[in-house]
């Protein structure tokens, strides 16, 4: 009778050193297509990461090259700007001196009408403390020599229009000089404006 191949002995004379054993689930994982696509996922994402990462550095790359070519229109702009605002500045100053014409054309009649004769000026001036500084001569009379000067200010304090502006109008200096054969009396009168006057 006939045994079956199953029914067979089998006697293994390899050394147990040589012999095969079989490989484990885990040894076999990295052929799997898993581990090949854990793979390929591990290398595709830096790449993936690093295209906005250049895409933003050209981008920047060209920003700058951008402003660069602007630089010299920026600089263009702020010299116009410095310009306008140096000619907003004269205009408002013109405009002051205009609204101002009105006012010392009126003051500056005022004291031509109210000049007595023999007496003329020499300077006629602003100053920041004193406010309007008249300096002038007259030539000395007989009598007391600011008698001619003393009306001068007087007719100035008595024009209402004119008073009105300053809080005082005094001689502030007035000496006699000799001037070849004729007495001549110098003289500085101030005009301090009011607070709100200009």
């Amino acid at each position: 009778m006939a045994k079956s191949p199953s029914m067979l002995l089998r006697i293994d004379l390899m050394p147990d050193g040589a012999r095969k054993v079989a490989p484990s689930a885990m040894d076999q994982f990295h052929r799997t297509p898993l581990m090949a696509l854990a793979a390929a996922i591990m290398v595709a994402v830096p790449t993936i990461l690093l295209i906005p990462i250049s895409f933003q550095r050209q981008q920047l790359a060209r920003l700058r090259t951008e402003i660069e070519a602007l630089e010299p229109r920026r600089a263009e702009l702020e010299r116009m700007q410095q310009f306008v605002q140096r000619l907003r500045s004269q205009q408002a100053a013109f405009q002051g001196l205009r609204k101002g014409h009105d006012i010392w054309s009126k003051r500056l009649n005022t004291i031509s009408n109210v000049t007595p004769e023999g007496l003329w000026f020499t300077d006629l001036s602003l100053d920041h403390k004193k406010g309007l500084v008249l300096q002038g001569s007259a030539i000395a009379s007989s009598g007391p020599e600011m008698v001619t000067v003393t009306r001068l200010v007087q007719a100035l304090k008595v024009d209402s229009d004119f008073s009105a502006t300053f809080k005082s109008i005094q001689i502030e200096s007035i000496k006699r000089v000799q001037e070849g054969s004729f007495d001549i009396v110098q003289f500085t009168v101030t005009c301090m404006f009011t607070p709100a006057a200009s």
